[in-house]
């Protein structure tokens, strides 16, 4: 049976993901309502199970499979099947055809539409259903259901007078006839037409998530005022065959596909109306063939939203799409805008220092010659030495400058989109204005986010348009061409991937910073004029501490003698992680030259691995005396579901809880090779701003490794030491 321990977890999955969900508990919910009618929930689950079984043993990828995205639209062809024929073997035989091949559908739409980086959604539900329903009209074997006088019967089966009367009160419960709509609607994505299966359903949402929950009252309502603008005759049981593709409509655009936030819920104000047009005209033309809609104009106007998205030049409207779904709303949320926090305000990528070393920010944003108007967020970088000059001897010649012919870097991963690299270096303090840019390169790092390096020395730029290269990489040499009296390098980010492109306001990744004196490393920082910046050279003994090697183990073992063992992998996405072998918990991580960050967290919050996530939240491979690292966790990293829960419902217009981390290095290491060296910290939950909870931690390491780890806060005390690192 072991190998079938899998089986559990996708059947529940399998019901929460028509809402988009992987929650358990809310996958259970859903399954109860299919259930109302006891025949419509054994062909669903039926349905279920034969597609979970095909996508198994024909070797699809089984993480996909635990994700339930391979049973969902199976299931609603199972109930749909299930609540419009009469039970029997021969539909029992064609919900479990329908279900294997609903696998098929689904595979080729993931192989179709991925290609365009889309989903599938509940396509292969209506391509099989609508097959099916004309295949069966030729099935003379196969009768109409009339079982819809029977409900009460099944109730009673599966819970006495008890589940009974609870229906028929809710059915029963005098409301606003648009609430009975919205309940209907919720009902009817399970092809169930109560109240009662409903508020199940909102439940189930509301558990799930607090920002579905309000995304589906806010499209359900926003249809409904359009119905009325419109004139439409309304009714309560018509609209809610149609009114779940609004809810679906909502959630997919308001806060699951795309993160939720304020342009996302006002954007629905002209996406619903779209899809209530879409739909009632999609409802004049399959009746003349006798077919039902379903939820085909969700489908339509969701696929069709999304692919207009990925052709935008400008996120001017605040649109922001997932670049790692997580099956919520909210922790897609809280994750997206730490993360942006943490590394770059306007996109999922860093962007890092493009040289080694340290150099002198000697023009910053609206600077005192250039860089101004739609080009004033740049910078110009040159090299100084101690008594503060650029340059050597008399500086009549460009090798007379410390930053010429220095090597610069690309910034981020990324592909070459433009390059000039035949245009002369100028003499000192001549300026060639008819190629104002000189030798330049243009990198993509995502949509909407280029950077720009110019004044590049002629003939130095290595890749050429089109090529891939890695953060890091040298690319090129500081040169003096282009509208460049002196040796310098300029470097800007850009939505565009042209010369001359305008600039944006993006801030630069883990920065060391020296101004007026005073040193700081910044997790994204605008580096101001005659601010010395750098990135820190790491410190090897530091570095071996924390650099995680897949394939590595570590083992700890505190102070009862209770031992945790962790491991380094890498999942298909090839992102890194540490997992607990004991308790399955598993922290992510990105780990460069200089830096870790620990990315996010999922398993025990009990456990020691939680702990390290927390503690170790961001370390620099790097370090001056009593440097001092700040960061943030997401929100629901550090908060439990009970603090967290008011915050959902407000999370894309404002967040008032904050966990905050603060890292200090000690002031003096001499030594350190053979002297232990401690690192100390605080992890601090807050509420508008006022601190709820302190947590205190130490690493103390040497030439060896990391040798002990101590977490403390008012609930426990944990000192563990690393027993090997291997």
């Amino acid at each position: 049976m072991k190998k079938f321990e899998w089986l559990g977890q996708s059947l529940f999955n399998s019901y929460a993901q028509v809402f988009f969900s992987n929650n358990k508990w809310f996958g259970i919910i859903l399954l109860g309502i299919t259930f109302v009618d006891v025949y419509v929930g054994f062909f669903g689950l039926t349905a279920v199970l034969a597609a979970l079984l095909t996508a198994y043993f024909i070797g699809l990828y089984e993480p996909n499979i635990r994700q339930g995205y391979y049973g969902f639209n199976a299931l609603l062809v199972g109930v749909g099947l299930g609540i419009y024929f009469e039970p029997g073997l021969l539909l029992f035989v064609l919900v479990l055809i329908a279900g294997i091949l609903t696998v098929f559908i689904a595979v080729t739409m993931e192989g179709v539409l991925g290609k365009y980086g889309l989903p599938y959604l509940s396509i292969p539900f209506i391509l099989v259903f609508w097959m099916v329903r004309l295949a069966t009209r030729e099935f003379g074997e196969l009768g109409l259901s009339e079982r819809g006088v029977y409900v009460l019967n099944d109730l009673y089966l599966l819970g006495g007078r008890s589940l009974v009367d609870m229906y028929e009160w809710w059915n029963q419960l005098p409301m606003p006839l648009s609430f009975k709509a919205y309940f209907l609607s919720l009902g009817a994505i399970f092809f169930q037409s109560n109240v009662f299966a409903g508020v199940l359903a909102a439940l189930g949402i509301l558990i799930y998530s607090r920002i579905a929950f309000t995304l589906s009252l806010w499209g359900f309502y926003l249809a409904y005022v359009f119905y009325l603008l419109l004139g439409i005759p309304f009714s309560e049981v018509s609209f809610s065959y149609i009114g779940f593709n609004y809810i679906l409509t909502a959630i997919a655009l308001g806060g699951y596909f795309i993160i939720p936030s304020r342009s996302s819920y006002l954007g629905l104000i002209a996406i619903i109306p779209v899809v209530t047009i879409l739909g009632i005209a999609l409802q004049q033309v399959f009746s003349l063939i006798y077919l039902p809609i379903h939820s085909f104009p969700f489908n339509l106007a969701t696929l069709t939203f999304l692919y207009a998205l990925k052709f935008r030049v400008d996120n001017r409207i605040g649109l922001s799409t997932i670049f790692w779904q997580q099956n919520s709303p909210e922790k897609n949320l809280y994750s997206f805008s730490n993360f942006h926090k943490r590394f770059g305000e306007d996109s999922p990528v860093p962007i890092y220092l493009p040289f080694f070393g340290e150099w002198t920010v000697t023009q910053g944003h609206n600077g005192a010659y250039t860089h101004k108007d739609a080009w004033r967020y740049a910078w110009d970088f040159e090299i100084k030495d101690e008594q503060n000059k650029t340059f050597k001897d008399e500086g009549d010649f460009p090798t007379d400058y410390y930053c010429f012919d220095k090597n610069i870097l690309a910034p981020a991963d990324g592909t070459v989109e433009a390059v000039v690299n035949d245009i002369p270096d100028n003499p000192i303090g001549a300026n060639n204005l008819e190629k104002n840019w000189g030798n330049t390169i243009i990198i993509k790092h995502a949509d909407f986010l280029y950077s720009k390096l110019s004044h590049l020395k002629q003939g130095s730029i290595l890749p050429k348009p089109g090529d891939k290269v890695k953060k890091g990489e040298v690319i090129g040499k500081c040169g003096n061409s282009g509208n460049s009296p002196y040796p310098h390098l300029h470097f800007q980010i850009q939505a565009t991937p042209y010369i001359g492109s305008k600039t944006i306001d993006f801030r630069i990744t883990d920065v060391w910073m020296r101004v007026t004196g005073e040193e700081k490393l910044m997790s994204a920082a605008n580096p101001p004029m005659d601010a010395v910046v750098s990135t820190l050279m790491p410190e090897n003994d530091l570095k071996k501490a924390f650099s995680f090697v897949v394939g590595n183990r570590l083992l700890f073992e505190t102070q009862e003698g209770k031992r945790h063992e962790w491991e380094v992998k890498r999942d298909y996405s090839l992102n890194k992680y540490l997992e607990c072998q004991q308790t399955g918990s598993k922290a992510y991580f990105k780990l460069d030259e200089a830096m870790l960050h620990f990315t996010h967290f999922e398993g025990d919050r009990k456990s020691l691995l939680y702990a390290f996530y927390l503690s170790a939240f961001k370390v620099s491979f790097g370090f001056t005396n009593g440097l001092k690292l700040k960061d943030r966790f997401p929100v629901h990293m550090v908060f439990n579901i009970n603090t967290i829960f008011l915050q959902d419902f407000i999370a894309p217009f404002y967040q008032y809880l904050k966990g905050e981390f603060t890292l200090t290095y000690p002031e003096k290491n001499k030594g350190f090779s053979t002297k232990p060296l401690s690192l100390k910290g605080q992890v601090l939950k807050k509420s508008w701003g006022k601190t709820l909870a302190v947590s205190e931690f130490e690493f103390v390491l040497d030439g060896g490794g990391l040798r002990t780890f101590g977490f403390k806060n008012n609930k426990n005390q944990i000192l563990a030491t690393c027993i090997y690192d291997s």
